[in-house]
């Protein structure tokens, strides 16, 4: 009987193979015939699932946002309610602050230096940015209607810096990790929350 192959789940496993290699080669470096074997598939089998390179790499810079989205969703879920804890719980899901997410930052990087010439990829990115920046803003709506945040705050100029201190964070990270390393980026992103959280006396 013929083995009945997941497409989906086929697809997500050779876009992950697709990281390794980004991540121990570099992303100049990748091509369908070493993807194909990374993945362990000829490369005409991969054809099936990819019908060129960029189709591969436009997919594989998509599963890494929805992975970090599933992530956020499930600390979302478990939220009974909006608070400062819980927005810092939110936050430290978008840093790479284990070895799946360390993976997942490297390789979302080598894509976004790739799409900077690569119009597909820099569309993708540009949409991911867009989201991203939505989503600090909701967080700090969200905060600032429990008057969990100080009086006076432009939320869209703090969304901003929220969001640049992710990114600051993480590119950090992956160059100087025994310098920026998680425990860092977790006081450092505890000391930015605490500067825009309410006092008793504001």
């Amino acid at each position: 009987m013929p083995k009945i192959v997941d497409y989906a789940a086929e697809r997500a496993r050779i876009a992950e193979a697709a990281w390794r290699l980004i991540q121990k080669e570099g992303i100049e470096r990748v091509s369908v015939r070493k993807v194909a074997k990374e993945a362990g598939v000829s490369a005409g089998a991969l054809q099936h699932y990819f019908r060129s390179q960029d189709e591969l790499l436009g997919f594989a810079m998509r599963l890494v946002i929805e992975r970090v989205e599933q992530r956020f969703d499930e600390v979302n879920e478990q939220l009974d309610e909006v608070s400062v804890s819980g927005a810092k719980s939110l936050l430290f899901g978008l840093l790479p602050l284990d070895q799946e997410r360390k993976i997942e930052a490297e390789v979302w990087m080598s894509l976004c230096v790739k799409a900077l010439h690569h119009d597909g990829l820099f569309s993708i990115s540009q949409s991911v940015h867009k989201a991203m920046q939505e989503l600090m803003v909701l967080l700090l709506q969200q905060l600032a209607a429990e008057r969990l945040l100080k009086r006076g705050l432009d939320l869209a100029s703090e969304a901003v810096k929220l969001h640049l201190l992710l990114d600051g964070l993480t590119i950090q990270h992956m160059m100087q990790p025994a310098v920026m390393t998680p425990e860092q980026m977790q006081r450092i992103m505890n000391q930015h929350l605490d500067e825009l959280i309410s006092r008793t006396d504001d």
